[in-house]
């Protein structure tokens, strides 16, 4: 029987979840920034925990609503899209979306916490980031193609 090349390996699958979990996440963001921009600008992320963008000051902006949601978005598709092929090539792609995505925003964030923000929602807002990062790290860690000997 032929033994797969690497590139066709497929990744396990709760390192395929834990991407497309990531991807749902990012997709409603972006949906939500590109749909109802005012809204997110003012409500984000929802569930009671409001104000985690207007508060940073300055009036609404409908052009950086819709960059913002544009960049979620295109972050949620291609974890979505990865997580489903499964390819080495596809989940190491999806990965280093996300760590270019969440690793830059996590240094914005722990350089600039929001004073306006309740200890709680500065730690889940920071360090979910910091999380999503160490998930790509590791996935590309993991989806490291196998040498055939």
């Amino acid at each position: 029987m032929r033994q797969p090349t690497p590139a066709a390996a497929h990744i396990a699958a709760p390192w395929r979840l834990l991407l497309a979990i990531i991807g749902l996440i990012n997709l409603a963001t972006g949906l939500w920034a590109l749909l109802d921009p005012h809204r997110w600008y003012d409500d984000f992320p929802g569930f009671g925990h409001h104000h985690w963008v207007s508060g940073q000051g300055g009036a609404f902006n409908e052009h950086l609503a819709a960059d913002a949601g544009a960049g979620f978005l295109a972050v949620g598709v291609v974890l979505l899209v990865g997580a489903a092929i499964g390819s080495v090539v596809a989940v190491r792609l999806a990965a280093l979306a996300l760590l270019a995505h969440a690793l830059p925003h996590f240094l914005f964030h722990l350089r600039h916490g929001p004073e306006h923000l309740s200890r709680a929602d500065k730690a889940i807002g920071t360090y979910s980031l910091l999380a999503e990062a160490v998930i790509a790290a590791l996935v590309l860690v993991a989806a490291q193609p196998r040498s055939r000997h």
